[in-house]
C-alpha cells in the first residue's frame, strides 16, 4: 500500500480502490477503481428490511446481521465529522455498505446527544461499530442502553487521541466519501 495513504492523508475514493486493486492483485475482468464498486453495489440484496451485501456479507461465519459487515468509527474532531473504517480488509470491495453504515451511526451520534442525560461531567466524543452488529458509544457521562433494537455499549474515553489511539488500526475514510454519506441524508 502506498506510504501516502498509511500517513494518514485523504485520498480520492477511486486512487485508494485502484491502490487497493493493485495491492491484493488484479481486479476482475477489466473492473477497476469505481467500476468495481459500483458493481459490488449491483450484488446489494435486502433481507428483514437490513442491506446486505452479496460480496462482502455471504459466507460469513457470523450469524446473518442486521448492519453490513466491517468496523468504523464516527467522531467529531475540529467540529467535523470524521471517519476510520476496517477498508482494507471489508469497505475496499462495496462503498455502499460503508456509506450506509456512515449514515447508521451518524444517526446513532445525533439520537445519543439528543437523548443523554446532562449531567456532569458529560462528552460525547463518537461513535463505532465493531465488525458485527456490536455498537460503541465513546465519551463520558450517562448515555442510552440501546438504539434502534441494538445495545449500545459505552467505552470511557475523555479526549479524542484516546479514541484515536483505540482505532489505530482502522485507516481514514477519504472527505469525499464521508461528505457523500453525511450529505446524502
Amino acid at each position: 500500500m502506498s506510504q501516502r495513504l498509511r500517513s494518514g492523508a485523504q485520498a480520492s475514493l477511486d486512487g485508494f480502490l485502484t491502490t487497493l486493486d493493485s495491492f491484493y492483485g488484479e481486479p476482475e475482468e477489466g473492473a477497476t477503481g469505481a467500476e468495481g464498486a459500483e458493481r459490488v453495489e449491483d450484488t446489494a440484496q435486502s433481507e428483514g428490511g437490513a442491506g446486505r451485501c452479496g460480496l462482502c456479507g455471504e459466507g460469513s461465519s457470523f450469524e446473518r446481521l442486521r448492519l453490513h459487515a466491517g468496523a468504523l468509527c464516527l467522531y467529531l474532531k475540529s467540529d467535523r465529522c470524521v471517519a476510520r473504517a476496517d477498508i482494507d480488509h471489508v469497505y475496499h470491495k462495496c462503498r455502499k455498505g460503508l456509506i450506509d453504515n456512515i449514515r447508521f451511526l451518524r444517526r446513532l451520534l445525533i439520537y445519543v446527544f439528543r437523548n443523554a442525560p446532562r449531567e456532569r461531567p458529560f462528552r460525547l466524543l463518537g461513535v463505532g461499530k465493531a465488525y458485527g452488529d456490536d455498537l460503541y458509544v465513546y465519551g463520558i457521562g450517562s448515555f442510552p442502553e440501546e438504539f434502534e433494537g441494538f445495545r449500545l455499549i459505552h467505552i470511557k474515553a475523555e479526549r479524542v487521541e484516546s479514541l484515536e489511539a483505540l482505532h489505530y488500526g482502522l485507516e481514514p475514510v477519504p472527505e469525499e466519501v464521508v461528505r457523500e454519506a453525511l450529505e446524502g441524508q
